[in-house]
């Protein structure tokens, strides 16, 4: 037997004819070809633990891993989170910065404005000479005691309307060689806007009602927005700082 398994190693085209008779006679015996089968199968079913086994690591491992995005993605959502809060505080505080320079912006231009206004409606009315009789950033004292107080208590207006008119940016004494007086409410803002429009003409006419003088509204600004169909039209007097 050794020497043919030896003859068989040196010599491919024993090797060969040995394969084709060993295949014939697989085909031809059933018994040899359901033992080979068994052997064959035997060899597979030995060798199926260890695959399992392998396919088993690797879904340990998998469910690791996954299991370690999952908490990478939770402290990446929380982290998010975080972040989202802290932005929600940025734009807070910038929008209450904004408003805050909005404001200190309108405050500085208006008060820039009263005295400029002056100048700019005694030209509008073709006027010499004009005097600024009020302005609501500065007191009020003589304006309320002289023009408002005797007012309510002749009944020409009431507390609230008072109030209103204090509350008007500038007003405005106008007058020409002649000695003709015209008196100007005005109302300051950068941007114009219908309410403006609005405000200047009840105070114009408040201010009718409590000295029984002449006064026209007038609004001043850098720029204004369209007036709507019902507002007033008011004069607007252009003024940049």
């Amino acid at each position: 037997m050794q020497d043919i398994l030896t003859a068989l190693d040196q010599d491919p085209n024993l090797q060969h004819e040995f394969h084709k008779h060993l295949v014939e006679a697989i085909r031809r015996d059933d018994d040899l070809r359901r033992d080979l089968r068994k052997e064959i199968l035997a060899e597979e079913l030995l060798q199926l633990p260890t695959r399992f086994t392998r396919v088993e690591d690797d879904v340990a491992v998998l469910k690791q891993d996954v299991a370690v995005l999952k908490e990478d993605m939770a402290e990446v959502k929380q982290d998010v989170a975080v972040l989202k809060e802290d932005m929600a505080e940025v734009k807070g505080d910038t929008s209450r910065m904004a408003g805050q320079i909005a404001n200190l912006m309108g405050s500085d231009y208006e008060s820039k404005a009263i005295e400029r206004s002056r100048r700019l409606i005694r030209r509008a009315l073709g006027m010499e000479r004009a005097t600024l009789v009020y302005a609501s950033r500065q007191p009020a004292i003589d304006f309320e005691e002289q023009v408002l107080v005797p007012a309510i208590q002749q009944g020409l207006i009431d507390r609230q309307q008072a109030d209103q008119l204090e509350e008007a940016d500038s007003i405005i004494r106008c007058e020409n060689d002649q000695g003709d007086i015209i008196h100007a409410v005005a109302e300051i803002s950068i941007t114009v806007q219908d309410h403006d429009r609005t405000r200047a003409t009840n105070r114009a006419e408040i201010f009718n009602l409590a000295t029984g003088l002449r006064a026209l509204p007038f609004v001043v600004g850098q720029n204004q927005q369209e007036r709507g169909a019902n507002a007033p039209n008011v004069p607007f007097l252009e003024y940049r700082d």
